[in-house]
């Protein structure tokens, strides 16, 4: 009993520590993926005389790396990818120079590696000739694309539900109270409106490219007051949403003077109502 349960011990203590292969492409083993996990060491097998790359996502740069054996590896980056290469080393002695070639088993070491956006480990195992080596490792990120599609959905049924609303309320049937005129100061052409018309809650005033936007006042007997006012637009035309109705408007830029007289004001109330469509809630706070 006691025995089973070392050897247990042994196992799992064994699969705990260990880092995991990349996979080898159908097309050719050399070429590999490996999907990025920050828990998780990755192999880089590296052969002497060859060079190995790890290709990183297209967005990243890298920032640090460092290796335990940085005498007896080449590691070089550029853009989004680091290159692997095991190195002689050269040693200074009384007899002179010496010279250790790579050798498996012996220069394997570690390897950690920064960007912007992660933190990566990797095991660099070297090895021997006859056996085959990691020429390119790509490193994939499903997890972070899920969560970014996932972000872009929600995106877009909010830009399909905003478009929805927007043609209900272009839809909606709202009367339309056309029957306005005006009288204009000499010279003030410029601040006429083309059109003008309420659907019972606001005024609309359109006008061309060509002409020049005035401020609205509300005539009450003798009294102007400057009125709430927001502009949108219309096809070639920008409209100027006055918001309410009015018997009568005054239009005015500088010296330049316009009356707007509706001509059916109160004959077709509409009961007020901020929400003219059943898909726009109405938020009183």
């Amino acid at each position: 009993m006691r025995k089973l349960i070392c050897l247990l011990l042994i196992v799992f203590g064994a699969e705990t520590y260990a880092a995991s292969t990349p996979i080898k492409s159908k097309y050719d083993d050399r070429i590999q993926s490996q999907v990025y996990n920050a828990l998780d060491v990755t192999k880089i097998y590296a052969k002497d005389g060859f060079s190995s790359v790890i290709v990183f996502a297209e967005d990243e740069r890298i920032l640090y790396k460092h290796t335990g054996f940085k005498d007896g590896w080449d590691i070089t980056d550029n853009a989004n990818f680091v290159l692997i290469k095991p190195l002689v080393v050269k040693q200074q002695s009384s007899e002179g120079e010496n010279f250790f070639e790579p050798t498996p088993g012996k220069w394997n070491t570690n390897l950690f590696i920064n960007t912007n956006k992660r933190t990566y480990s990797f095991d660099l195992i070297l090895v021997p000739e006859n056996s085959t080596s990691s020429y390119q490792v790509n490193f994939s990120y499903p997890t972070e694309i899920q969560k970014q599609q996932a972000i872009q959905r929600q995106k877009d049924k909010r830009d399909r539900e905003q478009k929805a609303i927007e043609k209900s309320l272009q839809s909606t049937k709202t009367p339309k109270n056309w029957d306005y005129v005006m009288k204009v100061k000499a010279g003030s052409e410029t601040i006429t409106p083309n059109y003008a018309y309420d659907d019972g809650i606001f005024t609309y005033l359109g006008f061309a490219p060509n002409k020049t936007f005035p401020a609205a006042f509300l005539l009450e007997g003798a009294t102007e007051s400057l009125l709430n006012t927001n502009v949108k637009q219309d096809g070639n035309y920008q409209v100027l949403v006055i918001q309410k109705t009015a018997e009568k408007l005054v239009l005015r830029s500088g010296e330049k003077v316009v009356g707007i007289y509706n001509q059916s004001y109160g004959k077709t109330p509409v009961t007020y109502n901020t929400t003219i469509s059943p898909n726009v809630a109405r938020d009183e706070r």
